[in-house]
């Protein structure tokens, strides 16, 4: 692992060092959100990497990992049948799933290190052993319900979940649309709400402003980031929805130079901010 770029990325977030934008300030399609992505795929900051494959060779048996702190836990669910190349929930696996535990011990007193990650099955009981869990392009998902039965079960328990890695706008709504539905077979009694930027979830260990994301990169379906939540009774944030967003993009840029070290970092502190909110909320 280059250690020299995680430095550099600590540092440039720590020192505020300030880029050019290429994107303005914008309301969101579905709400109040960031700036808008740059370019598309090819003006955009994609690190290379599998655009193909089931996913299938990364099964979701336990790995031989140190399992007394911190696990991220990247959830395999069912998927609709539209889909092409990599399967959408496998996306940026594993780098992201290394590089965010990394930086989270690096940056925090949180007990993790890059090994700590894991697949795990929607449907299975071993999601109840993973207080954070992660799901990708959750646009692609299609909840059976034994899956409903679960994952309801474990929020029941206190469970978070981020979601990442997907987009929509007005003319192409779709992947929103059906997110929507899904987590609608989750919490008929809920709805999804633009997080304040004053919720504690930006604050709980850096102080951000979620105006200041800049989408990795955008394509014909992309509208401005958002942050949106799914909370429980209380108010807790449950399900953290970064909307025209890929924050797991960012982290495993860090080790490649690909994307901006400045707006790497920042994804680095929103990761950690969304880990500390989920353990001590």
């Amino acid at each position: 692992m280059n250690r020299k770029l995680v430095a550099a990325a600590i540092i440039a977030t720590t020192l505020g060092l300030v880029v050019t934008a290429y994107a303005q300030f914008g309301g969101g399609q579905f709400g109040g959100g960031g700036r808008q992505g740059g370019g598309g795929y090819v003006g955009g900051c994609m690190v290379p990497g599998s655009r193909n494959g089931n996913g299938l060779a990364d099964t979701a048996y336990p790995r031989d990992i140190n399992r007394t702190g911190f696990v991220y836990a990247r959830v395999r669910y069912h998927l609709v049948p539209r889909w092409n190349g990599e399967v959408p929930w496998h996306h940026d696996y594993p780098d992201g799933d290394t590089m965010f535990p990394d930086n989270l011990s690096r940056l925090t007193s949180v007990a993790t290190d890059p090994n700590a990650y894991q697949i795990v099955d929607i449907d299975s009981k071993e999601l109840f052993q993973y207080p954070f869990v992660y799901i990708s392009e959750p646009g692609f998902m299609d909840f059976y319900p034994e899956d409903v039965k679960n994952l309801r079960e474990y929020f029941d328990r206190g469970g978070f979940l981020l979601m990442d890695d997907f987009r929509a706008n007005s003319q192409y709504p779709e992947q929103y649309l059906n997110m929507q539905a899904q987590m609608a077979k989750v919490f008929p009694d809920r709805t999804i709400e633009v997080v304040a930027a004053n919720h504690p979830i930006f604050h709980s260990f850096f102080d951000l402003d979620p105006k200041d994301m800049l989408a990795p990169y955008t394509n014909y379906e992309s509208g401005p980031v958002e942050f949106l939540s799914i909370s429980d009774e209380k108010g807790r944030i449950q399900v953290m929805i970064d909307f025209n967003n890929d924050i797991s993009e960012y982290w495993q840029a860090l080790d490649v130079g690909q994307c901006s070290i400045h707006e790497s970092g920042r994804a680095v502190q929103l990761g950690v901010n969304y880990a500390i909110y989920a353990m001590t909320h």
